[in-house]
């Protein structure tokens, strides 16, 4: 297939009379844990509410991480989107990464790259891209649903006359991914700079994010929910969530959690991810009573377990951060960096 060159259209709350409507629940939703029992749009299944804190189910309800491929020979590629929330952006990060959509494409390669970003212009939005592509070939395209914001509805439009199929993807077990706001993608310009999703193109794996932003913390219900999925490897990057409470804490929650996962899954690797920072001194206090957790596991005879230092994520220099804790888009790709041979490493 042809490298696609493409141009960008706005256009909000237009009537598109030529349109070929789908409603993206028609496809299936890329980035979930959970198959049945679950919103469209939700990342925990509707069994956590009431029994995981109130502020990770309330997050849930964010589409962080949450995908639809699909494949069109389309002149032009439309969505039209209502969120959950009219907050639009942050102080600290943009609409287009609260908010909006990233468009990819598959290259002549089979490597995904960046088309652009349907912006939101309110509560419910429609936009519009003009894809260039005359060919009538068949291309694969992938939306990521924005970070910080929920999906109540999503149509997917096409040119009419155009061809509209569901991409068919290799049934693999997942990576996932619990952690904090920086999991869930804070502060990345736009939902594809997200470090998971980075990983994801990269990997060409399904990575399930389950980042809940200030809420990352450990709760042995949060185990047990980690646990029913059937993962290729579990990385757990909670301590910013963790950085204030006791060391003892930290240690004590860190071996609880890993001993729930490895309950049901007796082999699957473990991955623990250290507090980032550029400032210093490492280890953290943090990522000290980490440590001491991990130590404890190997004593118990707990195997498969393994550890990602925090001094580099992010670089040394500062530039990595919008506040000095998360990152931006330089951050994001210098954190998917360091983890992607890890993770390449484990799944293999």
């Amino acid at each position: 297939m042809k490298k696609i060159i493409l141009s960008l259209i706005i256009l909000n709350q237009t009537v598109f009379a030529d349109t070929l409507w789908k409603n993206g629940s028609e496809f299936v939703v890329g980035g979930k844990g959970w198959e049945a029992g679950i919103g469209t749009y939700h990342r925990l299944p509707d069994a956590a509410k009431g029994k995981v804190p109130s502020s990770v189910w309330k997050l849930s309800a964010q589409s962080a991480g949450l995908n639809v491929e699909f494949e069109t020979d389309s002149e032009s590629i439309t969505c039209r989107w209502r969120l959950t929330s009219e907050n639009l952006s942050m102080p600290h990060m943009p609409a287009t990464g609260v908010s909006g959509i990233d468009l990819y494409c598959r290259d002549e390669k089979d490597r995904w790259f960046y088309v652009s970003n349907f912006r939101p212009g309110g509560k419910e939005t429609t936009s519009s891209i003009h894809t260039g592509n005359t060919s009538s070939k068949m291309g694969s395209y992938l939306l990521y649903l924005p970070l910080y914001n929920g999906v109540e509805s999503l149509e997917i439009g096409i040119s009419e006359g155009s061809r509209f199929a569901q991409r068919t993807r290799t049934k693999v077990k997942p990576i996932v991914y619990y952690g904090t706001s920086i999991t869930q993608g804070g502060c990345a310009s736009r939902p594809g700079m997200a470090f998971t999703a980075i990983l994801q193109r990269r990997l060409d794996r399904e990575i399930v994010n389950l980042g809940f932003s200030g809420s990352g913390k450990m709760e042995p219900i949060m185990a047990d929910f980690l646990a029913q999925i059937d993962a290729s490897v579990f990385v757990l990057d909670c301590l910013w969530n963790l950085s204030r409470a006791g060391s003892e804490v930290i240690e004590q929650r860190v071996v609880n959690f890993a001993q729930t996962l490895r309950k049901a899954h007796p082999e699957t690797p473990i991955l623990f991810v250290e507090q980032s920072h550029f400032k210093g001194p490492f280890p953290t206090r943090a990522s000290q009573a980490q440590r001491k957790g991990i130590e404890t596991l190997k004593k118990q005879g707990v195997n498969n377990i393994h550890m990602v230092a925090g001094d580099e994520l992010i670089g040394k220099d500062g530039d990595g951060t919008v506040d000095g804790c998360h990152p931006n888009d330089l951050g994001m790709t210098r954190h998917a960096e360091i983890l992607l041979p890890v993770l390449k490493k484990l799944i293999k």
